[in-house]
């Protein structure tokens, strides 16, 4: 057996929650998942991105849900619907970040620039993390 075949349903029946998941990295791991056999919901504030890939994609596997990491409640929202929707939550995958306005150093950054960065990169994170482990009590 070769180790591509192998892999193809390694994450069969695993259900996932993928922040940041209508591009980039976020994008090209949800479409591994689902096609390593994994039921895949897509958390993102680019709404028509997420839309379109679960289109292409064209499988009951793979669902999009409106996100804003940083906000509390959209990430709580994206957890109880990934376990209404597919009965368990397994991968949390807290992708979603971004780079900035381009600045090269931390000290070029704006405040707010720093403040949104930091909002997404590890709030946004956090309150993956700390959800999860709610819902999992």
């Amino acid at each position: 057996m070769s180790s591509e075949s192998s892999m193809i349903k390694r994450l069969d029946a695993k259900v996932a929650l993928i922040t940041g998941g209508a591009s980039g990295l976020g994008e090209c791991s949800a479409r591994l998942f689902v096609k390593q056999g994994a039921k895949v919901l897509i958390a993102d504030i680019q709404d028509e991105l997420g839309h379109s890939l679960c289109q292409e994609l064209g499988t009951e596997n793979i669902s999009y849900v409106h996100c804003d990491v940083t906000c509390e409640s959209d990430v709580e929202n994206a957890v109880n619907l990934a376990v209404s929707k597919y009965g368990k939550l397994d991968i949390m995958f807290n992708n979603a970040g971004l780079i900035g306005d381009g600045e090269v150093r931390v000290t070029d950054a704006s405040t707010d620039n720093f403040k949104r960065v930091f909002d997404i990169n590890v709030l946004g994170g956090y309150w993956g993390c700390s959800i999860r482990r709610r819902e999992r009590r």
